[in-house]
């Protein structure tokens, strides 16, 4: 009985330190200037961020698509980019939030830990306009709640567009989300004006038979840098 409760106290202690061991996904660099948000991603502002750049589609034979991700934490914002490259533009006449959904658009999903009890998720279509909810797992959703204090610039050109945006890190801390923390980094591509025809694309691979980014395995521990 001893050795039985001896080892359920080590498996208790291993669980609650996995973010520690883990692997991280992606270290964000910290940087003291903050970019200028105009939806153009000028490189002289993004030299010290992090990119991830061939992102995949996951149920599409894992093609590699050319969205690049930009991101850097300061002092007071987390700051990130996107630069994406479509050949079939879909969008629609903005009447609410709930058009985004219908369109082109890059996505960020935040979560203070793997169990997904509760995370945050921001879908920005190519004009800027922005739909934010709260959720829990499964596919529990808020729409109500909103991301009350971003910052978000676009640019659209000939089948391309930039997003650019900023987020005050102490509306991430009040969300849990601070130095280690779970982040999806997502895109969904229509091909055209259909509901189902649509190509989704993942900075990960999920561990799901069909298309969805609303599960653990979605996410991945990343990590702000500190100023040195």
């Amino acid at each position: 009985m001893l050795r039985t409760s001896f080892s359920l106290i080590i498996l208790f202690v291993l669980l609650c330190n996995c973010k520690d061991t883990e692997q991280v996904m992606l270290n964000i660099p910290f940087s003291k200037d903050d970019i200028k948000v105009d939806g153009v991603i000028d490189d002289s502002e993004w030299k010290h961020g992090a990119l991830l750049k061939n992102l995949i589609s996951p149920w599409n034979d894992d093609n590699v698509d050319k969205t690049k991700f930009y991101a850097f934490v300061s002092n007071k914002y987390f700051n990130f980019g996107f630069k994406v490259e479509d050949n079939t533009p879909v969008t629609f006449p903005f009447e609410s939030e709930k058009t985004v959904i219908k369109e082109d658009r890059v996505e960020l999903f935040f979560s203070e830990d793997a169990s997904l009890k509760k995370y945050y998720c921001i879908e920005i279509d190519p004009f800027g306009n922005a739909l934010d909810y709260s959720a829990k797992l499964y596919r529990d959703f808020d729409d109500t709640w909103n991301f009350s204090e971003i910052d978000i610039k676009t640019n659209v050109a000939d089948f391309k567009y930039t997003v650019e945006g900023r987020i005050p890190l102490n509306k991430l801390k009040s969300l849990g989300i601070s130095h280690q923390f779970y982040f999806g980094v997502f895109r969904a591509d229509f091909k055209s004006h259909k509901a189902n025809d649509v190509c989704w694309i993942s900075w990960i691979k999920p561990n799901s038979p069909k298309p969805d980014f609303h599960i653990p395995s979605a996410f991945a521990l990343t990590s702000f840098s500190k100023e040195k």
